[in-house]
């Protein structure tokens, strides 16, 4: 019998069926990946003779470049399912220099007769009868037990009316107790601020009621809707006032308004939450990072301030309350992605619904315990269990959902956003200059993380075919060439690599992609195939190019080690540099960024270490604030830069770093010089009017005087009315 073409082998005392995907040891079948069955039936295949490490490579990565340390990985898997010891092999033999050999004795099985395989044949289908007999027992017992489950009880919801048709984004949409208001934030007339709107539903008529120079957004109730409370900020201050509706709401613009707190500039806002009267909830940032805050409030007179006590172990960046039960929706975010949980706030017992990669937008209570309504690229209905159903698709997405008490009306926000890129050629790298900005790619896709090499001539970036702002498909990497004025198709990418950064070879030929699960995937310009190269290592950091472009140096963690690694282009593997012990924390990564932050600027940030980072390093925008913060404070165009660099990814090269400040909604370009030791601003960039969960980023050339960087525009959303049929 050839070997290639068993199935069925005893490897020592182990029995080992190839087609099953098994191995029988110690009385007991034990399941095998495939992957490690190819890599023994290929020890088999040469029994008697070491197998190259180039060769298990070859046959168990036929089409992928993969590391030297997967294949050590490969052999330390199969010999732990064999039960193998490396120190003193029974099965597989280390050859150094050479490879790996089998060494187990081998026993094939017999040809059988013919009678006996006509009696196996028979068996065989009688137990085919008898396994279909089983299977649809249980096809039954399971078609039962599903029909006895609970299901997601979906009301029927059909389309209204539109109800606002004004240029620019209009949202935090928030009911009034009892219904008949829909108060909400809106663009004003040069778009340079938000006003405060409200609808009346009996008249259907919107009343503009702050309108002051401010921004005032995410507007909320008192629970016996005789005031309203809202943000008012501007470039330099932040507040909490709450105003008095308890007149006609044509008088409402002209109704007193009084501080209750003070709040933090520059940061996204989330809804308050106003559950009775002494009690407040809402998102406050403490060292740049967002907090559940409740505050007590007095209601004597108006409603002032007793106290306030942050839950420090609730980071939401979207949540809501249901007002009567307590419950709490939260989404946090974590090294594994987005993290959608259900809190009781009496008990505090809190539980995860779903992990995904893609952020949330618009979430509100439909049934408190039981189900609640999603927004992004869909308007859907979910259960605590995480069974879901779509209810509406929008024309774009939906950032906003709000659900009217005593009818269950629906009001969502719709609307459509562009993000394109620019580039700009700068004279010098001086203040306030003259700049012509031009389009770099078309409106019709989502184009992000622009990347420029060194020498300035090409752009790589990252296009999104898509429905909304995060419902990803048709992930594709293009490249744009200065003179050129299409660009081309470099990689298509599966749907399971999500980009964090791109980042050029010294030159020019090479382009390195990381993705959201830290792997790493090279792209050679000419060939234009994605192949990944390094990955199945841990916390992958520091990723850098040798200045000859054929090495790429990374490192990862192993244990209590930090290792630092060498991936060699020619030879397509990996190899060991060096190997530090460091203390692992158990603290989780927030608290970890905040004590990187506290001793970054003593420990690493020297102009030398700044010129050597890139968006692979985990700290990456932390090192930038602490060591801008640290540098010509006074020439800082804010106090507080975390909120700016949480939006625009920074860039460093050679001359400086150039980061974009938004102030209001300004966006303004700056470069700080290393050489100088002075923040320069170069140019207004354009507006930002509302946050679209997209990193955006800035890139320029070695000398500094090309750049490319991401934009958003065109964002309008309308405020859409979705009526309750029957349940």
């Amino acid at each position: 019998m050839p070997q290639s073409q068993v199935d069925k082998v005893k490897v020592n005392e182990v029995e080992v069926d190839f087609i099953a995907l098994k191995f029988f040891i110690d009385q007991k079948w034990h399941d095998v990946e495939a992957r490690q069955l190819k890599l023994l039936k290929l020890l088999i295949e040469n029994y008697g003779q070491a197998v190259s490490r180039n060769q298990i490579m070859d046959v168990l990565w036929q089409d992928t470049i993969v590391s030297d340390n997967s294949v050590s990985q490969a052999i330390t898997q199969l010999r732990k399912s064999l039960h193998d010891d490396k120190e003193t092999p029974r099965f597989i033999k280390t050859v150094p220099r050479v490879g790996y050999q089998l060494i187990a004795e081998l026993v094939f099985p017999e040809p059988a007769s013919d009678n006996v395989g006509q009696f196996k044949k028979n068996k065989f289908n009688l137990s085919l009868v008898a396994i279909a007999s089983v299977l649809l027992g249980i096809g039954i017992t399971f078609s039962l037990f599903e029909l006895s489950k609970p299901s997601l009880q979906v009301p029927e919801y059909t389309y209204e009316s539109r109800l606002t048709s004004t240029p620019g984004p209009e949202n935090f949409l928030r009911y009034s107790p009892k219904g008949r208001y829909l108060a909400f934030s809106q663009s004003s007339n040069n778009r340079d601020q938000m006003d405060m709107a409200v609808f009346d539903a009996q008249t259907q008529a919107v009343h503009v009621i702050k309108s002051t120079g401010y921004s005032e957004e995410a507007p909320e109730w008192s629970p016996d809707g005789k005031w309203l409370i809202y943000y008012r900020h501007d470039p330099i201050s932040c507040e909490i006032r709450v105003m008095s509706v308890v007149n006609p709401i044509e008088t409402w613009r002209l109704s007193p308004d009084f501080h209750l707190s003070d709040c933090q500039v520059g940061f996204s806002r989330q809804k308050m939450h106003w559950l009775n009267d002494n009690t407040l909830y809402l998102q406050r940032w403490q060292n740049n990072l967002p907090i559940l805050t409740k505050l007590t409030l007095a209601t004597e007179g108006y409603p002032s301030l007793i106290k306030q006590d942050d839950i420090s172990n609730i980071q939401p960046i979207l949540m809501d309350i249901d007002k009567e039960t307590n419950q709490l929706l939260f989404v946090e975010q974590s090294s594994q992605g987005y993290v959608l949980q259900h809190m009781d706030l009496v008990s505090s017992t809190r539980s995860v619904i779903e992990i995904r990669e893609q952020e949330y937008w618009g979430i509100k209570w439909h049934e408190s315990g039981e189900s609640f309504w999603l927004g992004n690229e869909s308007l859907r209905l979910m259960s605590l269990d995480g069974n879901s159903e779509v209810v509406h698709l929008p024309i774009g997405f939906i950032p906003d959902i709000d659900l009217n008490p005593l009818t269950k009306q629906l009001a969502h926000a719709e609307g459509l956003v562009n993000v394109n890129l620019y580039n700009l050629q700068l004279k010098s790298l001086n203040n306030h200059q003259q700049v012509v900005i031009k389009q770099l790619s078309s409106s019709a896709r989502t184009d992000v993380l622009p990347t420029l090499s060194k020498d300035g001539r090409q752009t790589a970036f990252v296009s999104y075919q898509r429905r909304s702002t995060d419902g990803l498909k048709h992930v594709e990497i293009w490249l744009k060439y200065k003179d050129k004025k299409a660009a081309n198709l470099l990689a298509n990418l599966p749907e399971d690599i999500h980009p964090k950064y791109l980042l050029w070879s010294p030159n020019g030929e090479n382009l390195l992609l990381g993705d959201s699960r830290q792997n790493l995937h090279l792209i050679n310009i000419y060939s234009k195939h994605l192949v990944a190269i390094i990955y199945d290592y841990n916390n992958i950091d520091e990723v850098n190019w040798s200045s000859d472009g054929r090495f790429i140096v990374f490192s990862a963690t192993n244990d209590d080690s930090k290792q630092l690694w060498q991936y060699d282009l020619q030879l397509a593997s990996t190899k060991l540099l060096n190997e530090n012990k460091l203390h692992v924390s158990s603290v989780n990564d927030s608290q970890q960024e905040n004590n990187v932050r506290k001793v970054a600027i003593n420990d690493v940030l020297s102009v030398e270490n700044m010129k050597k980072l890139n968006p692979s390093y985990h700290h990456y925008i932390s090192y930038i604030e602490t060591f801008l913060s640290a540098h010509a404070t006074d020439q800082l165009p804010v106090d507080n830069l975390a909120p700016s660099l949480l939006l625009y990814r920074p860039h460093v090269f050679d001359l400086g770093i150039y980061y974009v400040v938004k102030q209001g909604h300004q966006l303004g370009l700056y470069l700080f010089k290393f050489a100088e030791q002075d923040h320069v601003h170069i140019a207004n960039i354009g507006r930002y009017e509302q946050d679209i969960n997209l990193m955006l980023n800035i890139s320029a050339s070695n000398d500094g005087k090309h750049l490319v960087f991401s934009k958003v525009e065109g964002f309008e959303t309308d405020i859409l009315l979705q009526r309750k049929s029957k349940d």
